[in-house]
């Protein structure tokens, strides 16, 4: 049988060839520095998240917020959530910006595929099943929206809450994904008029191959596809993101533009 190529053994010799992730083994390990430094080192756990609280922060700061709201799709057994938070609280009180954080998931592991849209090949009804009481009770100040997002995200839309600045999606599925999108129906006032996303699921490893045809690809060309020019979510071809090293992660990121928003042309400048 061909096996795949070993992922561990790449890290080590990439380790060995470049004394920089050394470096940045160490400053993550023993958390040296600020935040802002540990992220410019990308020496952070899921540092695209705290890009994406950062990113929020900035705009929601140009624009004379108060608060901003940051989320995350497909919470499982919650380590992304808690990182979340965490990045919410330190750079909220650096910043002086409040940081809502929400967590959406169904709590009973992923249903079964709707079709071959959902990549039933890499993903099995019952995965990532939560444990609400354990992770409720770690959370400081996150909340969790339990339930189908087809149903909680129409009833977040219609309550009160600061602007969402970005959005994390992990719920794997295309048809989970597409119905998560529902947030971007929020009114101008509960959304920035641009949101800075991360999909997790738009880049494969060598078996579990993705395409444009299926899962979050699909979602995110359709959501473009029946845009009436009111709104896109785009790539960046050249993003300055201010970290100091590349990651994967970097083109994992869009970012949702409201153009009809009424703060979109507010000049950002000091």
């Amino acid at each position: 049988m061909i096996s795949n190529p070993n992922p561990a053994s790449a890290r080590l010799l990439r380790a060995v060839l470049c004394p920089e992730i050394i470096v940045r083994y160490v400053v993550k390990r023993f958390g040296l520095g600020s935040l802002d430094f540990r992220l410019a080192m990308q020496a952070l756990h899921l540092a695209e998240y705290a890009f994406g609280v950062r990113q929020a922060i900035y705009l929601a700061q140009r624009l004379k917020r108060k608060s901003v709201a940051v989320i995350e799709f497909g919470v499982a057994g919650g380590s992304g959530l808690l990182e979340l938070e965490k990045y919410a609280i330190e750079m909220g009180k650096t910043y002086g910006i409040e940081v809502e954080v929400y967590g959406f998931d169904l709590g009973s592991g992923l249903p079964a595929p709707s079709d071959y849209r959902d990549l039933g090949y890499v993903w099995q009804r019952g995965h990532y099943k939560m444990d609400f009481d354990s992770l409720q009770a770690r959370l400081k100040t996150a909340r969790l929206l339990i339930g189908d997002v087809a149903e909680t995200v129409p009833r977040f839309n219609a309550a009160d809450h600061a602007p969402v600045g970005f959005i994390s999606f992990d719920l794997d599925f295309y048809s989970s994904t597409l119905n998560a999108f529902r947030i971007f129906d929020s009114p101008d006032k509960q959304l920035l008029p641009r949101v800075f996303c991360y999909f997790d699921d738009i880049i494969s490893d060598i078996h579990q191959l993705h395409c444009d045809d299926v899962g979050e690809l699909l979602a995110i060309r359709e959501l473009n596809e029946n845009s009436d020019g009111t709104y896109r979510l785009s790539t960046l071809p050249v993003m300055q993101t201010g970290t100091l090293f590349p990651a994967k992660w970097e083109e994992q990121i869009r970012v949702y533009h409201r153009f009809n928003h009424y703060e979109y042309n507010t000049y950002l400048g000091s």
